[in-house]
């Protein structure tokens, strides 16, 4: 039995539905369209002989459903040899519905570090995850059972490809044709319902996955710490693989990395983190990063990062646990080398509400260099730990944030069996089913016009009965009103919102404008794209320009169709005198959607000469550098500076208006290059000086 198995790895971090949201991710770069109705996600990816799906549902109750009833593949095909085929060709690629392996073939995977998580998920007895070494993630709270099965579940399957076919999550179409444009629709057919989703694929559209750029790499003794933009590549890639490379020898994988990052909130969320522990200090090291798909394919390499350890205190500090035996106070315990005792002061616990801080000690004398547990005899209600090792040198070793939840209580049932209608005057009533909690004091209701945005409270007092009714405007851009119901005990305990009730509203407004997508000003002309119209029924799009008497003159109609992008270029401009556009949708009644907000754009003109960049002086005792420049060109209203070091890229420095710029900073020994452009007031650019090299 699956319940019983001996889990290899402990999962410590509270996990989310990572594998529903990666998939969600990349569906613009997997050439698929996921309608807001589906309750499937789907990816599709081309390869020569073939094509393959992976999918997901988007809910626990969903996920639950289409492991008892299995997943039905259909493939349409739409377009053959350019021609639209009219009744299109469908055909079932499934002659069963898929679903999970048996409980019993799970065992064929215990070697796999994703597979017997996944088996635990979809069979074990309980779901208590208490795991001793994870390269996966860390749980450090229990959410409920059935979330937290489907999360697991669904994060294995973005990470291994394998174990996503065992979970009835990947399909590989075979039996593909040439020239044919097809769509594939997945369906779980239940006795009272059907669940959907669907993908459009063009096997021919060019598809190639991008390397990871900007890998940088830094060693703090003989820890090397990796990082790379994960949000830029987080459409493409759940995984990454990281490879090492001495002495010139060839790369080897040192471990894969989920893509999941824990890092703090803000500019630093973007980045993903991987870290190796060198054998040799004072010895050259090579990296790199290779990004992995959820169907297993492996992108290029990354830019490459040498790097070589150092004779520092880099050790890192870790909190291993933070248990509540009695509700009422926080055991903690981390590891930290004891043959680095002697390079420190001592340790700081520090506590927060919140992951972000601000973090504030929670004992008044520093802890003994010795000392590798502490007991949290005031803690909150949530708490977020944070360990700091001080240095004798001053420095700071801090830890990752340690979440541990003190248990209040157990809150009421999730309401269920929500229902509702409009009139045709705006007026809206919902009821559910009363709550069989006997504690119960009231409901809460939310109230949203897109799924997509936060839900808003409705309610000052909670409500008593089982029924609510509420106002809306009918003349507003959405289609349909969402709502949630919330249930409250007498203690004050809150249940999880409810499922969505989305409610039709009558149609009686105009469709809602296109979205611009930024203008590119080319010589050739004036390039526009937009994204569709949110509204389901527009019919097509007429483009405008201003003329030069103020009127609006319509350019071209574009028909509406399943593009995700619509693009025009006007090439009938005689100047490069800025030109304003905009862009109406209309739908099946003919009516017309406000204009999309003015966009500009214009023919750029042709390069002009290049300043003459003079010899620098470089003043060693101020660490600076003197740039000066001339340039004959009238109308320059600006000077952009671009700069690289070593081997760096050249990028965009600064901006300035006078012909001499001072760099200050310099490190002796350092390589700098410069280039100068010159900006002109019609928006004209001259052409980039000569590259000008100075040693410091």
């Amino acid at each position: 039995m699956i319940g019983s198995y001996t889990m290899p790895y402990r999962i410590r971090i509270l996990c989310c539905v990572v594998g529903m949201v990666a998939l969600l991710a990349i569906h613009a770069s997997a050439q698929q369209t996921i309608k807001n109705e589906d309750e499937l996600a789907v990816i599709v990816r081309p390869s020569t002989d073939s094509i393959t799906l992976r999918w997901a549902p988007l809910s626990v109750d969903h996920w639950q459903v289409a492991n008892k009833y299995g997943y039905t593949i259909e493939r349409i095909v739409l377009v053959r040899n350019g021609k639209v085929l009219r009744p299109s060709e469908r055909k079932v690629l499934t002659p069963s519905p898929l679903k999970p392996l048996p409980e019993e073939q799970w065992e064929k995977y215990i070697h796999n570090k994703y597979g017997m998580v996944a088996a635990q998920a979809l069979y074990g007895e309980t779901f208590e995850l208490n795991i001793e070494h994870t390269d996966v993630m860390q749980i450090v709270n229990k959410a409920k059972e059935n979330e937290q099965r489907f999360s697991i579940a669904l994060f294995c399957a973005d990470m291994s490809p394998v174990i996503a076919k065992a979970q009835g999550l990947y399909f590989s179409d075979k039996q593909i044709e040439k020239n044919v444009k097809y769509l594939y629709q997945i369906s779980v057919v239940t006795p009272t319902d059907t669940l959907r989703g669907s993908a459009f694929i063009d096997p021919l559209q060019k598809y190639q996955l991008p390397s990871i750029a900007g890998v940088t790499a830094q060693a703090t003794g003989n820890v090397v710490i990796l990082r790379w933009n994960q949000l830029e590549y987080a459409t493409l890639y759940t995984t990454y693989s990281v490879e090492r490379s001495e002495d010139g020898k060839p790369f080897v994988q040192v471990t894969d990395i989920p893509g999941v990052t824990l890092s703090k909130k803000g500019e630093d969320a973007k980045y993903q983190y991987a870290s190796d522990t060198l054998a040799v200090l004072g010895k050259e090291y090579s990296y790199r990063i290779r990004g992995i798909t959820p169907f297993g394919e492996f992108g290029p390499i990354s830019n490459i990062v040498k790097v070589k350890g150092n004779k520092v205190v880099t050790s890192s500090v870790f909190i291993t646990s933070a248990l509540s035996m009695d509700n009422k106070s926080i055991d903690i315990q981390w590891e930290f080398p004891e043959a680095e005792n002697e390079a420190l002061k001592g340790f700081e616990v520090t506590r927060s509400v919140t992951s972000s801080g601000p973090y504030k000690t929670v004992h008044k004398d520093i802890l003994s260099p010795s000392v590798r547990a502490f007991k949290d005899t005031t803690p909150q209600q949530t708490n977020y730990y944070k360990l700091k090792a001080k240095t004798q040198d001053g420095t700071e070793i801090t830890s990752m944030p340690y979440l541990t939840l003190l248990v209040d209580s157990i809150p009421p049932a999730i309401p269920v069996g929500m229902k509702g209608k409009v009139d045709d005057y705006g007026n809206v009533s919902i009821s559910w089913k009363p709550n069989p909690d006997a504690d119960i004091l009231g409901y809460r209701i939310y109230r949203a016009y897109y799924q997509s945005e936060e839900f808003a409270l409705m309610t000052g007092e909670v409500v008593k009965d089982t029924t609510f009714t509420d106002k809306v405007e009918l003349k507003s851009l959405n289609e349909k009103i969402h709502y949630q119901v919330m249930a409250i005990d007498k203690n004050q305990n809150h249940s999880g919102l409810s499922a969505i009730l989305s409610l039709s509203l009558p149609d009686k407004v105009p469709p809602m404008p296109a979205v611009w997508l930024p203008v590119k000003s080319t010589r050739e002309g004036v390039i526009l794209r937009w994204e569709p119209s949110g509204s389901q029924d527009v019919v097509k799009y007429e483009v405008y320009r201003k003329g030069d008497q103020g009127q609006w003159i319509r350019l071209t109609t574009k028909m509406a169709g399943s593009d995700s992008v619509y693009t025009y270029t006007d090439a009938h401009l005689t100047n490069s005198n800025v030109q304003h556009y905009t862009v109406i949708a209309i739908d099946e009644a003919n009516l017309e959607s406000p204009p999309a907000p003015v966009v500009t754009g214009f023919i750029l003109p042709q390069p002009k000469p290049p300043v003459d960049l003079a010899t620098p002086t470089i003043d060693r005792v101020t660490k600076k550098i003197i740039l000066s420049w001339t340039c004959t060109q009238a109308d320059v209203v600006s000077y952009r500076i671009y700069k690289k070091t070593k081997d760096g890229a050249m990028q965009l420095y600064r901006t300035i208006k006078e012909k001499q710029f001072i760099d200050s900073g310099m490190i002796v020994g350092g390589q700098y290059s410069y280039k100068v452009m010159a900006v002109f007031g019609n928006g004209a650019f001259s052409e980039m000086s000569k590259e000008l090299e100075v040693s410091f």
